[in-house]
């Protein structure tokens, strides 16, 4: 095994500068077993994997390319390896492109990412040319907004967001509101939802100048915050009944029959894992499944899907049902992102899990 469990799960052992610990071993080891193949193809090989960290290239096809005409099996399946956790770690995905960026605006490391450190650094410096690190300066001089310098755009925010927090405090929680007005009214848990996000703004470690990338973070988080408020509550109060028929004496009205579908809706990935261990599924499925069931199935928020949706579909993303991530309304989109085909997906389903299948068919797993 050339490189270490520690190198391949860097976020899970809190590896510290783990691109350069890498290309490090890598080296030792080439030095030793493929001493030519360390000066012929491996510089274009690390070269590679930095552009794709920082998104300078989409080198997919290029990289694996190199993993198949690797000279030794074990090679072969350790440029794999990298090439797996450069798209699925989140130290790549996003820690480290946002630690770099920082330092490229202000020449400073930053305690947000401990695990990037000055050996990071000089790796990277070392592997990019001077245009490429022009062409980062520009990106990362377009970003870092200093949130509370301007109360006005605190205020744009808010204002933006203050419909739907509240569409949002009715399709969670109203059933809470129903039972116990007194202590869970719409409007005290749209302002805990209010403090919860400023604290999240305060403590957050990037902002974008992109007005839709900040709403739908912020949307998401509060969505959070409202999950949080409902899961506390139902522990708390084993009393609480979600279904309108047990709380006869709550006057039902059309918003109440919707808060309780959708508070209903929301179970199905819960009940997926619980029923149909729903973790070997995503064991077994290839990245573009995973992604496709942890973002539909699981309810996870998929950041890189909706930097692709803002930019290719900016009016349609800001209406409720996507703004929501309504898996129904959500799934064509998130399949087109991924370049899945639906007769790929619905084979892996019939072969894996066909119940499953059965249950969603043209409602949330395929796209029409």
């Amino acid at each position: 095994m050339i490189l270490s469990r520690e190198l391949l799960n860097p976020v899970s052992y809190q590896t510290q500068d783990p691109f350069a610990s890498i290309i490090e071993q890598m080296e030792i080891w080439l030095k030793e077993y493929q001493p030519e193949y360390l000066t012929t193809t491996w510089p274009q090989i690390k070269c590679a994997y930095l552009k794709r960290i920082l998104k300078l290239a989409s080198n997919g096809c290029k990289l694996k390319g190199y993993v198949h005409l690797a000279p030794t099996e074990d090679l072969s399946s350790t440029l794999f390896d990298i090439y797996q956790l450069l798209d699925r770690c989140i130290y790549f995905t996003s820690k480290y492109w946002r630690a770099f960026y920082y330092y490229l605006k202000t020449g400073s490391l930053n305690s947000a990412w401990p695990q990037f450190g000055q050996r990071e650094i000089n790796v990277a410096l070392s592997l990019l040319s001077q245009e490429d690190i022009d062409k980062l300066k520009i990106e990362a001089n377009k970003e870092w907004l200093d949130f509370y310098a301007s109360e006005k755009e605190i205020t744009s925010l808010f204002k933006r967001l203050k419909q739907p927090i509240l569409n949002l405090c009715f399709k969670r929680v109203a059933f809470l509101a129903a039972s116990d007005p007194a202590v869970y009214s719409i409007r005290d848990m749209q302002q805990q939802v209010y403090e919860a996000l400023l604290i999240k703004l305060r403590k957050n470690d990037y902002f974008t100048y992109d007005q839709n990338k900040m709403l739908g973070w912020a949307i998401k988080c509060s969505d959070n915050v409202l999950h949080n408020i409902r899961d506390d509550a139902l522990r708390k109060r084993g009393c609480i009944k979600t279904d309108k028929e047990l709380i006869p004496n709550i006057p039902v009205t059309t918003k109440l029959i919707e808060a309780v579908t959708s508070i209903e809706s929301i179970k199905i990935a819960e009940d997926i894992e619980e029923e149909l261990c729903l973790k070997e599924l995503l064991d077994a499925a290839n990245p573009k499944i995973n992604s496709y069931l942890r973002t539909i199935c699981c309810g996870e928020h998929n950041p890189d899907f909706w930097t692709w949706f803002y930019y290719n579909e900016p009016t349609l993303s800001q209406k409720i049902a996507y703004v929501e991530e309504n898996p129904e309304a959500l799934g064509p989109y998130v399949q087109r992102h991924l370049q899945l085909p639906t007769y790929e997906l619905v084979d892996f389903l019939k072969q894996h899990l066909p119940s499953l299948l059965e249950k969603t068919t043209n409602k949330i797993l395929l796209a029409s």
